[in-house]
């Protein structure tokens, strides 16, 4: 009985761990495309967070964009191509986060080669202009906080006149009447004529990453009407960038993910091209965050001069502050230490943005004159992964790595949707003729076998959803042979029982041995699958490792199930006279 305990309170504490991470797969996977769509409108950090933790559809089951890209060694100095591969692969998961792609798979194949999936992209021509460009790091100052509100009051009368001229015509062509008078411009705070953007002041000594305060209270109003509202630039926007040592604000504000393709379409009115200054620009953050449960980008105006240019720095290595953070070091010589110490003694308590490709990474305040080295802090909340990708953004500016598409491959939605729905019915086909051929020909035996086939399949897919896999066809594959090989080593386990009940044993006896003489057989066969698997993981690239990964797990779940939860079955049925088998 003692045997028995372990093996049912193990299996408990499996079943409800396995709950808990099948949970979330569980609820996007009965969710319709109508409830996601209206919790990306009210709660998109919330569903950004439940695709995160849920099982991943890969390229060949929701469709997308695969890509190979080769890194040009032969253009690179034979110094410069150590690490090469690795600082592209940082630039191009930094441009593919711009388009909002969720969980894109980036890894690198061979020497010089690097594979691109994009799940659920389809925008082929797109992604191949941004992954094939080349890499550019640049420093660039804000445009100080007085000109940059003159500069947003009148985009907020320009945006406003485009709107009200918008509803006007939709009204006009809806009814056939003709067009009102436009109402009066809203007063603003900017003069006539072009506003003056050509500040003074410099920037950097230190770098201290995190030198914005977050807005606790950051909230979007649902209900503004854009034709409606006389401010609908600046009231889709939060300030939050501002100096504790001098108390001065900038001009980097927080913007609702929802709203960035509108702000896109107003930056990109001709109108609006006319009122902003040559020499300044808006420039949006690299890749969304969450902020009190709403994704939301960051947009800079910086000044368009480039201050200093990424390579010049050299020696880029990790490092801990001296209160514990991640730090990213750096040093200069020559012409950069010169350039840099007189950028960054010029302009102490101002942040200086790192841009790359044109989208801010940080915008860190510079705190003391930087000579001949320095160091970027990492926020409180960054970790090591953080401060390696900062690392590898630095080396990318100081060292680009030309690359090219020599491969690419567009999967229709309609294809994977098609793939998922034969994945599905061929794993559900072939699972209830395996339940009932088992329990057909082993009767009540071949039931408990089904109970611990059904456990394998629940508890494989509570393993993928918390290791966030991801699931593709050569997967669904991997289960459907899982199906194949947990009902093998029952089939095994019933013969040896069968065999010993035929010499005359007892049930208990006949059961003890049935275990007991297929064990080695069970077990050799199973290493000898998992080998294969662990070698066609650590071999394999895309679509093998997902049916490496299900095979693997699959059959060290099947060894568990047959060994531990059926055996419980059928210890209790030791104290019968006869066995359903």
């Amino acid at each position: 009985m003692s045997g028995q305990k372990w093996r049912i309170l193990l299996t408990l504490l499996m079943v409800v761990l396995a709950v808990f991470a099948f949970l979330d797969t569980f609820k996007l996977w009965t969710m319709t495309d109508e409830d996601q769509q209206a919790m990306q409108e009210t709660a998109p950090g919330e569903l950004l967070q439940l695709q995160q933790r849920a099982i991943r559809l890969g390229l060949d089951l929701q469709g997308g964009i695969h890509v190979v890209l080769r890194v040009k060694m032969e253009e690179m100095d034979e110094g410069a191509r150590e690490g090469a591969v690795e600082r592209a692969m940082q630039v191009i998961r930094t441009r593919i986060d711009g388009l909002g792609v969720a969980e894109p798979i980036i890894q690198k194949q061979g020497n010089d080669r690097i594979i691109v999936d994009l799940p659920g992209y389809t925008d082929a021509e797109r992604a191949e202009d941004l992954i094939g460009q080349t890499a550019l790091l640049e420093f660039k100052l804000l445009e100080n906080n007085e000109n940059a509100r003159l500069l947003i009051d009148r985009i907020d009368s320009v945006v406003y006149q485009y709107e009200l001229s918008q509803a006007e015509n939709d009204t006009t062509a809806e009814t056939g009447a003709a067009p009102t008078e436009t109402t009066p411009e809203p007063e603003t705070a900017a003069a006539e004529g072009d506003v003056d953007v050509t500040a003074g002041s410099d920037l950097l000594a230190e770098l201290t990453g995190d030198t914005a305060d977050d807005t606790s209270a950051f909230e979007f109003d649902e209900n503004l009407n854009v034709e409606d509202d006389v401010r609908p630039f600046s009231t889709r926007m939060e300030q939050f960038l501002f100096s504790r040592e001098t108390g001065v604000s900038w001009p980097a504000f927080l913007v609702d993910k929802k709203d960035k393709q509108r702000f896109d379409k107003w930056l990109n009115l001709p109108e609006v091209k006319r009122v902003i200054p040559v020499d300044v620009q808006f420039a949006w953050s690299t890749r969304p965050s969450i902020r009190n449960n709403r994704e939301i980008y960051e947009l800079y105006l910086l000044r368009r001069k480039v201050e200093f240019l990424g390579k010049y720095l050299h020696s880029i290595s990790l490092g801990q502050g001296q209160y514990g953070g991640f730090t990213v070091n750096f040093r200069l010589s020559g012409e950069g230490a010169a350039r840099f110490a007189s950028l960054t003694g010029r302009h102490i308590n101002k942040p200086l943005a790192i841009v790359i490709d044109d989208r801010v990474e940080s915008a860190p305040n510079i705190q003391s004159k930087i000579r001949n080295q320095g160091e970027i802090t990492m926020g409180s909340g960054a970790d090591v992964e953080d401060a390696k990708n900062m690392q590898i953004v630095l080396e990318a500016g100081a060292l680009p790595a030309p690359v090219e598409i020599i491969e690419k491959n567009v999967v229709g939605a309609s294809l994977g949707a098609d793939s998922i729905s034969k994945g599905f019915s061929a794993s559900l086909i072939g699972l209830v003729l395996v339940l009932l051929f088992i329990g057909l020909y082993y009767r009540l035996s071949g039931v408990i076998a089904d109970i611990g086939l059904l456990f394998n399949l629940f508890f494989l897919l509570a393993v993928m959803a918390g290791l966030s896999a991801t699931l593709t066809m050569p997967g669904i594959a991997g289960i459907i042979l899982t199906i194949g090989i947990s009902v093998d080593a029952n089939i095994l386990i019933f013969e040896r029982i069968r065999e010993e009940l035929r010499t005359g044993k007892t049930v208990r006896a006949s059961i003890d041995a049935g275990y007991q003489r297929a064990f080695v057989a069970i077990f050799d066969s199973h290493v000898t699958t998992l080998i294969t698997a662990g070698a066609l993981f650590i071999f394999g690239s895309g679509p093998i490792k997902g049916f490496a990964v299900t095979l693997f797990w699959g059959v060290l779940i099947s060894l568990y199930t047959a060994y531990v939860i059926t055996k419980v079955i059928f210890d209790i049925r030791k104290g019968y006279k006869s066995l359903s088998i």
